[in-house]
């Protein structure tokens, strides 16, 4: 048995992580964002974007900009196409957690199904 500690493994590319598609400036700004920390933190379970406008009280052109760009940040991720016969989309968080260290340099890290990422952006 190794007594040796895991090192995070350090993003790929400083602005964009490839293995979780973290985007370290979209990260920083959403997380500094109310609504979009509600939204993250809403969609623990899948959840559609009705249902997110309905719990947060959003409008739902708002609930929906702010799903997009968590997808974008690699935040969250959706688990199904709307169908034509009108299923909506589902969305989930794709990372079980965010941290943000503003020292210097600021880092953020990721973890995903157990593995832990790191951006200095």
């Amino acid at each position: 048995m190794s007594n040796a500690i895991e090192e995070p493994t350090r993003c790929p590319r400083a602005e964009r992580d490839g293995e979780l598609g973290c985007v370290p400036a979209l990260i920083i700004e959403l997380l500094s964002d109310e609504d979009a920390r509600a939204v993250y933190l809403s969609v623990e379970e899948p959840t559609t974007v009705p249902e997110i406008a309905e719990a947060l009280e959003l409008p739902q052109s708002t609930a929906y900009r702010k799903v997009e760009n968590l997808r974008e940040a690699g935040l969250i991720r959706q688990l199904n196409e709307r169908s034509q016969g009108g299923l909506p989309a589902h969305y989930v968080q794709a990372i079980e957690h965010v941290t943000v260290t503003y020292d210097e340099p600021l880092r953020i890290e990721c973890a995903h199904h157990g593995k832990t990422l790191y951006c200095e952006p």
